[in-house]
């Protein structure tokens, strides 16, 4: 296809689907096979983060690309690839910044190339105000034309779009990442959290939350809806979520307020916690408006070997053991655990005891539960929302 040939609804397509391609699992997928065919192309390659020694980097193909290659590529040949640093935002040639002649002699083409039979090149790098640097590279096989000025106009239209879209991506990632680390952090302390959405109703829970909800020992949902077991913690909770609604449509001050709720099991109330959510422009239907946020005493953080052994200087075996003692276990069910015997739990325990400051074993769970051992290691979908609602 030539690029004359393509209506402007087709234009638009692609330019719809390039700021799309920001939010797609392989991202820009679509819109690289899109632009193949507008090309005429028999690869379209976007190098989202340059290969360098020790990272393989990240790139997307649009096309019959073989395996071996985009490896080899990651691996070996970006070194040699003397198509790079082009200028910023510039649509060129290969044979234009390096002569025909040059690039049939360069080793990149000869051993990378002409085996998948590439010999024309088209490209672009664009750098993002976030400083991301990406590299587009439109490749046609030696029996077709050469690009022309017309492609090279085409290429160069959509190129504000694409460094848009990918700056998108780059806060999007950002983002993610953001939202995964403070996720993690509270799952591993064993802090539930309940989003609720401007009808009131569950939007989504984190894996904490998940677990008390599904014990259904004091709080549960209903129908979409977060209740308390009993009567009066149920008015109680639902005035403290209505009163926080309220002020985050009259953007007033955002006030945390707590309550306990009693567990029909008889077990220690669990401690919750209302606040509204900052009001946002949101497009959607379900927008995120109350947190509530629980806590199980019974539920400990876990505490990770590794960080106990850097902050407390215990061996394996100690640190092993304190872990057993901060669980609650006591010095038998530790022992039986850990499958050694009486006296040498003793000896652990008086070296623990030594390295903590502490001379109690309540004291001793105290001081780890409040140490930043706790964020070490990981929590299982610790970074996963679970949808609880429709």
């Amino acid at each position: 296809m030539n690029p004359s040939d393509i209506s402007l609804d087709q234009l638009s397509q692609l330019i719809e689907q390039i700021y799309e391609g920001a939010s797609e699992e392989l991202p820009w997928q679509r819109s690289l096979e899109q632009l193949r065919t507008a090309l005429g192309a028999n690869y379209v390659t976007l190098i989202l983060r340059p290969s360098a020694p020790g990272d393989p980097g990240f790139m997307v193909n649009a096309g019959p690309v073989e395996t071996w290659a985009i490896s080899a590529y990651s691996e070996t040949y970006y070194a040699l690839d003397p198509f790079v640093g082009l200028p910023a935002g510039e649509v060129h040639t290969v044979a234009e910044l390096l002569g025909e002649d040059r690039w049939l002699k360069s080793d990149f083409y000869l051993q990378f190339n002409a085996p998948l039979d590439v010999f024309h090149i088209m490209g672009a790098d664009l750098y993002t105000a976030n400083g991301i640097e990406c590299r587009l590279r439109v490749c046609r096989p030696h029996q077709d034309s050469a690009f022309t000025a017309q492609d090279k106009a085409f290429c160069a239209r959509l190129l504000p779009h694409l460094r848009r879209a990918v700056n998108l991506y780059g806060q999007l990632k950002r983002s993610e990442v953001e939202r995964q680390l403070y996720a993690s952090a509270v799952e591993r302390m064993q802090i539930g959290t309940i989003i609720l959405d401007n009808h009131l109703e569950v939007l989504e829970t984190n894996q904490a939350a998940s677990e008390m909800l599904g014990e259904g020992d004091g709080l549960n949902v209903s129908g979409s809806r977060l209740g308390a077991a009993y009567r009066r913690d149920n008015q109680t909770l639902q005035r403290l979520i209505k009163r926080a609604l309220e002020e985050r449509l009259s953007e007033g001050p955002r006030i945390a307020e707590a309550i306990t709720l009693q567990r029909p099991s008889g077990r220690s109330s669990l401690g919750v916690v209302v606040q509204s959510l900052p009001r946002g422009e949101s497009l959607e239907g379900r927008h995120p408006a109350v947190a509530v946020f629980l806590r199980d005493p019974e539920r400990r953080a876990d505490v990770q070997q590794q960080p106990l052994r850097q902050l407390f200087g215990f061996t394996p075996a100690e640190a092993a053991l304190a872990i057993q003692l901060a669980h609650g276990n006591t010095l038998d069910e530790a022992g039986a655990q850990l499958n050694i015997r009486r006296n040498t739990v003793k000896a652990h325990l008086r070296a623990i005891f030594s390295k903590a400051g502490v001379t109690r074993q309540s004291e001793l769970a105290y001081v780890l539960h409040n140490s930043v051992a706790v964020l070490g290691g990981s929590a299982a979908g610790a970074s996963t929302a679970h949808n609880a609602g429709p």
